[in-house]
């Protein structure tokens, strides 16, 4: 377990060193980041819009995007949650503007956890659709309201399947911080979506 964190904190370490290369103007030190998180945006994207191809361009979309505001980033350690909710805004630009998109629906909304799972619909009618990608829009629209420290959260332990130990490793902050931003989190989506999905209460 020492060995991981050692191999945990180095990684950091080195995500600040590199990120802080490449605002000093070695521009080609990016390349080493880009290798480093490939696969974890790729398997995000492809999360998002099952297309493998599809995947690998919003990859590819979100290390420019990335690139261009590097200078933004406040802690450099972090730069992989960082990076993952410019992935996210990426696939929700995509799916906003994409043709044909694959319907989504809130399949549940736990109170003990605060769970909003979202998953794909199938041969449903045209008013049905409608009504499953209104929600979906809503659902989408609430979840880029957030902070980025809640909204990475988020997406990393429903999205990626992260345990909250492995968030807590993957954005260089303590499990009770995970924990609190969680709760926090899926508080302020209950309350965003609250009277959509119980409209009656």
């Amino acid at each position: 377990m020492a060995g991981e964190m050692t191999t945990r904190t180095s990684m950091l370490r080195s995500d600040s060193d590199l990120v802080a290369a490449v605002l000093r103007g070695a521009h080609e030190r990016y390349s080493e980041l880009v290798r480093r998180y490939k696969s974890l945006v790729t398997t995000y994207c492809y999360s998002r819009v099952a297309q493998r191809e599809t995947s690998e361009d919003l990859a590819q979309e979100t290390f420019v995007r990335g690139f261009q505001s590097l200078a933004n980033l406040k802690n450099p350690s972090a730069f992989s949650g960082w990076l993952l909710s410019i992935a996210h805004n990426v696939c929700i630009d995509y799916l906003r503007n994409k043709s044909r998109t694959v319907p989504l629906e809130v399949h549940s909304v736990k109170d003990s956890q605060g769970e909003i799972i979202l998953e794909n619909t199938k041969d449903q009618g045209a008013m049905e659709q409608m009504a499953h990608e209104e929600m979906r829009e809503r659902i989408l629209r609430a979840i880029n309201s957030l902070g980025e420290e809640y909204r990475v959260t988020l997406v990393l332990r429903h999205v990626n399947g992260l345990s909250c130990e492995e968030i807590a490793e993957t954005l260089n902050v303590s499990l009770g911080t995970v924990t609190s931003r969680l709760s926090r989190a899926h508080r302020l989506l209950r309350e965003k979506l609250a009277r959509f999905v119980e409209p009656d209460r």
